[in-house]
């Protein structure tokens, strides 16, 4: 899943991998506080080269994750390197116990073999005796044996039980061999929420970056536990459950204005704009709002709508397709069959469609 606050940096084994803008924050960061404590210019870089070397350790922490989805049936979209940490985006996430578990495992034991690797290069090429070292900077002799112990810490803070986190995903999967998905994921996303206020109050006595990761583990577990309630109230529904056969139509030739006018009269997100009777594309309200302010009210519809948007198959999944709109924020998709344009899916009715299911359970 592209972004454009994202700067793509490679596709190892095919998966995308990119660096969110806010990644900049922590480099500057640490200049400022390297500065602050009187550092020189070669400590300096060399706390950034280790920062670097922390981060290899991240992508690999996350293409095992990655990797152990792909042979378990999952599918991955990319790798977002952030300030707190690196996140696999996974489309389709294996949904057995054992196969989550396997996944979630995947990433912790690649720094487990990271730092095993570099154990046993310390041993027996280096010989280094830890009495020997200052830990105050990081220099030429203790880089490898603090990425050694960065490694490790990485291995025991993910195997917090809380989501986003590994430990909170591995705790999960072992409360669904006894338990529903939606309830063992309700059970997790708890214990998570807890270990977010404590990291925020320990954040606000000792370090400020506690806060952000607890503010981080409160949401990424509360937006779990969302989608999995989506998953369990859509999981036997398709497309055609749900598909829009009335709705709002315009005409290829018409104007803005026109638009315009009519949309204040109906309460849909948009229009089907037809070309001789044939489905010609569509226009949403936004695309709409945003012609107007571009183009005018003089403007052709055709100059703003949407042509090349992509169809979704009748008998598509309605979870699948749900997690992609909110992904990708679509919010009109036309609905084909064999090919043939059948209706249009609109997510605030999706939406519409999971609260009225929900309360009928």
């Amino acid at each position: 899943m592209k972004s454009r606050y994202s700067l793509s940096i490679g596709k190892p084994f095919g998966i995308r991998v990119s660096v969110h803008w806010t990644f900049s924050l922590l480099i500057l960061w640490i200049v400022l506080i390297s500065i602050g404590r009187g550092l020189e210019t070669l400590q300096i870089i060399m706390h950034l080269l280790f920062v670097m070397a922390l981060f290899v350790c991240v992508v690999l922490h996350e293409l095992g994750h990655s990797l152990a989805a792909i042979k378990l049936g999952g599918k991955v979209d990319s790798i977002t390197l952030l300030p707190i940490g690196g996140m696999a985006h996974l489309s389709k996430m294996p949904e057995k116990p054992k196969d989550e578990f396997l996944v979630s495992a995947a990433g912790p034991l690649v720094n487990v073999l990271i730092a095993a690797i570099l154990w046993i290069y310390l041993a027996v090429f280096r010989a280094i005796d830890v009495h020997d070292l200052e830990f105050e900077t990081i220099t030429g002799n203790n880089f490898l044996l603090l990425l050694l112990a960065a490694n490790l810490f990485i291995v025991v803070f993910n195997l917090i039980p809380a989501f986003p986190m590994d430990g909170g995903r591995l705790f999960r999967s072992a409360l669904s061999i006894r338990m529903s998905r939606l309830k063992a994921t309700q059970i997790a996303k708890d214990i998570g929420q807890v270990f977010a206020i404590l990291f925020i109050i320990a954040g606000l006595f000792f370090n400020p970056f506690l806060v952000i990761i607890g503010f981080f583990v409160l949401l990424g577990a509360k937006g779990e536990y969302e989608m999995i309630k989506y998953q369990d109230v859509l999981k036997n529904f398709t497309v055609k459950d749900i598909i829009k056969t009335e709705f709002a139509e315009l005409e290829l030739t018409d104007t803005l204005e026109t638009a315009a006018q009519k949309l204040v009269q109906i309460s849909d997100n948009g229009f089907v704009i037809r070309s001789g009777g044939d489905f010609a594309g569509i226009l949403t309200k936004n695309d709409l709002i945003n012609g107007l302010n571009t183009h005018g009210r003089e403007a052709s519809i055709e100059d703003v709508m949407k042509t090349d948007i992509e169809s979704v198959d009748s008998g598509t999944p309605l979870f699948d397709v749900y997690q992609d709109m909110q992904k990708k924020r679509k919010y009109l998709l036309p609905v084909v069959d064999k090919g043939r344009f059948k209706g249009i899916l609109d997510l605030e009715n999706l939406h519409e469609f999971f609260l009225i299911k929900k309360a009928t359970q």
